[in-house]
């Protein structure tokens, strides 16, 4: 898939709209050191564009308002704000960002004057009603702060929101450097047809049901855990006790299963999600009252063997009970013997993510995506209409 690229765009003293994931997490009104990945990655993007002598004008999202106050889209919550966003990318800048906190149609004569190299962050554009609507005439109104808009959202491509995809019908529109890194990495595993193997993880097998059907043909084998592993030990008639399953998924799961798929040989079982003591047992030996809760070590070895013959390794999900630091290790344990195998490796969603900085494995890694969702829609070869819209024709 080629894009078109901002690399030989003429910039000086255009304005641009960039469409940014600044979707991070916040703590304590500031961003945390921890949650300033998508901040970094975006740097390469708006260095370019600044050197370049364009005006840049950020848009991007926090949360999901409109779902803390449970009501329609377009409410404003405090707590969403972009303002400490605006602070911790203007110490990665070590240039002033300027915030526009009002509504962005208040800052249309603002905009004109804006000089080369200056910056600016507009307020959380799920403020609006108009945004996740994917409105036209909100996505008008947008463009007019801008001369030319420049898409490099990765983790928020498969969301058809005003802002990624009915802007790209009022300004020329381009991928911003992450953006092109992403589609490049990832359709590298589209391509593959030896050697391929996929760990698996997370809660929800419907989140990864597409993904499954196509890999089950493509891929040389799917290593399964996390919750959605009891899903699939359900289907195959195992006692799961009180373990997380998606019950409307057992025979979905049980039509999926295949001399592909790699199940648990063991588990990690404990009384309750928060517990300080566990046990490991055989995936037929899961007490009634207990809760599946992390991969036993034979299993990760039983993992590891086909590992080791992969030449590209993906991996979405995290493999136990993340939120519980006792039931991390069958994660912890595959992710780094996997980085000492010669495969190359993909690895995306959140919680891996994190496990991986907590590693500090991110330099061994092949590509580490910025998308969750994005990245399964993608390599499920969704067509992905705010993509479909940089694509060269």
């Amino acid at each position: 898939m080629l894009l078109r690229s901002i690399n030989n765009l003429a910039l000086k003293n255009q304005r641009v709209l960039l469409r940014l994931d600044l979707n991070v997490p916040l703590k304590n009104g500031q961003v945390p050191k921890n949650g300033q990945e998508r901040i970094r990655r975006a740097l390469p993007t708006i260095k370019f564009l600044l050197n370049k002598k364009a005006s840049v004008i950020i848009v991007a999202h926090l949360g999901r308002p409109a779902s803390q106050l449970g009501g329609p889209e377009g409410r404003v919550v405090k707590k969403y704000s972009l303002r400490p966003v605006a602070l911790a990318l203007q110490k990665f800048l070590g240039r002033k960002i300027i915030f526009w906190p009002d509504n962005f149609e208040k800052y249309f004569e603002a905009s004109k004057k804006l000089k080369p190299g200056q910056i600016v962050l507009l307020e959380n554009i799920r403020f609006y009603a108009g945004e996740q609507k994917g409105d036209k005439k909100f996505a008008q109104k947008l463009s007019g702060l801008a001369d030319i808009y420049v898409n490099d959202a990765f983790g928020n491509i498969h969301r058809p929101d005003a802002s990624m995809l009915a802007v790209t019908y009022y300004l020329p529109s381009y991928a911003g450097f992450l953006l092109q890194d992403e589609v490049k990495n990832l359709s590298t595993v589209l391509k593959s047809r030896q050697g391929l193997a996929f760990v698996l993880g997370g809660a929800k097998i419907s989140s990864k049901i597409n993904l499954l059907k196509k890999f089950n043909k493509i891929a040389d084998h799917l290593l399964i855990g996390g919750a959605m592993a009891n899903t699939f030990l359900s289907s195959q008639n195992y006692e799961v006790g009180r373990s997380v399953i998606d019950k409307d998924y057992i025979l979905t799961a049980k039509k999926l299963v295949s001399p592909k798929m790699l199940l648990p040989l063991d588990v990690v079982v404990a009384s309750s999600l928060m517990a300080n003591i566990s046990q490991n047992v055989p995936v037929d030996k899961v007490p009634k009252n207990a809760y599946i809760l992390d991969l036993g070590p034979k299993t990760i070895k039983y993992y590891l063997q086909y590992l080791k013959k992969a030449k590209l390794i993906v991996w979405n999900g995290p493999l136990g009970y993340f939120e519980n630091k006792l039931f991390v290790k069958g994660s912890k344990d595959l992710l780094t013997a996997i980085l000492k195998t010669k495969a190359k490796t993909i690895i995306g969603g959140g919680e891996t993510v994190e496990l991986l900085k907590k590693l500090h494995l991110e330099k061994k890694v092949t590509f580490v995506s910025t998308g969750g969702g994005a990245m399964l829609e993608f390599l499920e070869g969704q067509k992905l209409p705010a993509l479909e819209r940089l694509k060269i024709k």
